[in-house]
């Protein structure tokens, strides 16, 4: 992950792809002059709830240039679809800091998104919100300005401490997830006093300075609730934007609209994944758990557990906390404010604490700078499930690594991760294992869905079937990257698990496909798995993105054309 948010997303009318750079350019950049404005005087955006958090911030002489010349750009910290961050340097100021580069032409929403991103993060002021500076175009690209943070992303340490320790009965102990979400939460209680929702707040969005700051990153999906953040309005979204393993049900419904109580709901399941490792139901793709979602009682601490007690460290206030955030029924969850009152932040301990528990052993920067240049596309390789259950990109050269090191952490036995149970007894943790045992998710005791919802309507005819009925197939899709050499990407389908649409999705996030190819790739994908067994190994599909200026469409060649084949 980056330092900070690199998610392009958003929904609307898209202007991707088929505008100019520069008339992109002179809309955003219009944009940029009226949203980056407030920034400029140094005030913070305050509420009477929040102004005891946001105290002011004094400018610098020196403001932030709005030149390309005057930043001196390094090693990329960060890739998503439709952006890149870079660790980066300011010449006039003499001070770091991340320049998040969005590309216009790939930006698949409405210049209204990309407004909101401008204006959500020039109207934020505050120690639990990510710093922006300024923001100014560079040909057919955006360049937002923001504070670097160094200790990377609160899931860049989760993955690195489940890579390099046992983790099976926990990641983090109580007080440094205390520490950590207290945080958070005071962010939140920002955001929402002001009239915003976040929409996205998971572990790769709660990044970390060296100094122990905990900030909240990525407004590519935060909007506004009301003009000047009059909640008494009750305003709701019908956007269906969001992470699906994080996404309160209101939001997958798309009935009622929904409103900051979302992210509530969002903050509960980054309880569990600061916890375990992972949040619930991240081995399934998308659409299956929308189903589980809205069919199943809220998840627990232990709904992903593989055996009973196996986080009895976690104590009943801990688990307590995470249940009363995940409520189906949205005006039953508490508010950023109301939670932070709860017994369980008295665990909570200062930024210190933090540098010796999550920084001192997360990994290094040099570590993420070599990931993050790892996720551009470029070489054949493989998509494959990482042991956290994401899907990882790999290229053919770090597989000869892994291949020639029989030493490998898969191989070796990775030392045990200790968590001190604290202030809680025995008894107290098997009045809790009763109550919140695991989530029963297959076998004829499945629950149908309620009919109502267009989520559960799309989701009917799926099933939620164990694991022997899942059929892996192995493919490889051959096309040509930037360079415009052929690679070979390698990847498992395993049905009645995997969907076409996600792993086109991820093939966009790991950025070796265009955007524009997501849906002839998805659906190409999906014909060659239906008739797997009638003899079809291959297919060859025209690409929507074509090919570059100079060259000619030629199928077997493969110029403006993919394949996939069943290896």
């Amino acid at each position: 992950m980056a330092t900070t948010g690199t998610s392009g997303s958003g929904t609307g009318g898209g202007i991707g792809g088929g505008g100019s750079s520069a008339a992109l350019g002179a809309m955003a950049a219009a944009a940029v002059a009226t949203a980056a404005a407030p920034s400029s005087t140094g005030t913070p955006t305050t509420s009477a709830s929040s102004a005891n958090l946001a105290p002011p911030i004094t400018q610098p002489s020196t403001p932030w240039p709005n030149s390309r010349d005057d930043y001196e750009l390094n090693d990329v910290i960060g890739v998503g679809a439709t952006a890149v961050v870079h660790n980066a340097y300011c010449l006039p100021r003499k001070e770091k800091c991340a320049i998040k580069r969005i590309n216009l032409e790939k930006w698949n929403t409405s210049m209204d998104e990309l407004l909101k991103e401008i204006q959500a993060m020039s109207s934020c002021n505050h120690e639990n919100v990510v710093t922006y500076h300024t923001s100014f175009v560079v040909k057919e690209e955006l360049w937002l300005i923001l504070r670097l943070l160094e200790g990377g992303s609160l899931l860049d340490i989760i993955k690195h401490r489940m890579r390099t320790v046992n983790c099976r009965h926990g990641v983090f102990d109580e007080s440094t997830i205390a520490t950590v979400l207290k945080e958070v939460l005071k962010g939140l209680e920002y955001f929402h006093s002001n009239g915003q929702i976040h929409r996205d707040i998971k572990a790769g969005n709660i990044l970390l300075g060296d100094d122990g700051t905990v900030q909240i990153a990525d407004f590519g999906v935060s909007a506004w609730l009301a003009t000047g953040g009059d909640l008494s309005r009750q305003k709701v979204r019908h956007t269906f934007v969001g992470t699906p393993c994080w996404m309160a049900p209101e939001v997958m419904e798309q009935d009622h609209g929904y409103d900051f109580k979302a992210d509530i709901w969002s903050f509960g399941i980054t309880a569990i994944e600061m916890a375990t490792g992972t949040a619930p139901y991240h081995k399934y793709p998308p659409m299956k758990v929308l189903m589980l979602t809205l069919q199943n009682d809220p998840p627990t601490i232990d709904t992903g557990a593989d055996e009973k007690d196996q986080y009895k460290a976690y104590g009943k206030t801990f688990r307590k906390l995470i249940g009363e955030c995940l409520q189906k029924e949205p005006s039953k969850r508490p508010t950023a404010s109301e939670l932070l009152k709860h017994p369980f932040f008295k665990k909570a301990k200062d930024r210190k604490y933090l540098t010796q528990t999550l920084l001192a052993t997360g990994p290094s920067m040099e570590t993420r700078v070599h990931k993050a240049a790892k996720r551009q596309a470029g070489a054949s390789g493989r998509l494959h499930r990482s042991m956290t259950g994401e899907w990882v990109w790999s290229s053919e050269e770090e597989d000869n690594v892994k291949n020639n090191n029989s030493s490998d952490s898969e191989t070796e036995e990775r030392p045990m991760n200790r968590l001190e149970r604290m202030d809680s007894s025995s008894s107290e943790t098997e009045e809790t294992s009763e109550r919140s045992g695991a989530t029963v998710t297959g076998g004829s005791e499945t629950k149908t869905l309620e009919a109502g919802t267009a989520a559960a309507a799309a989701l009917g005819a799926m099933t939620i079937g164990g694991d022997s009925s899942m059929v892996p197939v192995n493919l490889v899709l051959r096309m040509r990257n930037a360079n415009r050499e052929l690679n070979d990407i390698q990847f498992e389908f395993v049905v009645g698990k995997d969907s076409a649409e996600d792993i086109a999705a991820e093939l966009v996030g790991a950025g070796l496909l265009d955007e524009l190819d997501v849906a002839i790739m998805s659906s190409n994908l999906q014909k060659l798995i239906d008739a797997r067994g009638t003899g079809l190994r291959t297919v060859t599909f025209q690409l929507q993105s074509g090919c570059v200026a100079g060259e000619q469409l030629d199928e077997k060649s493969l110029v403006g054309y993919a394949q996939i084949s069943i290896k």
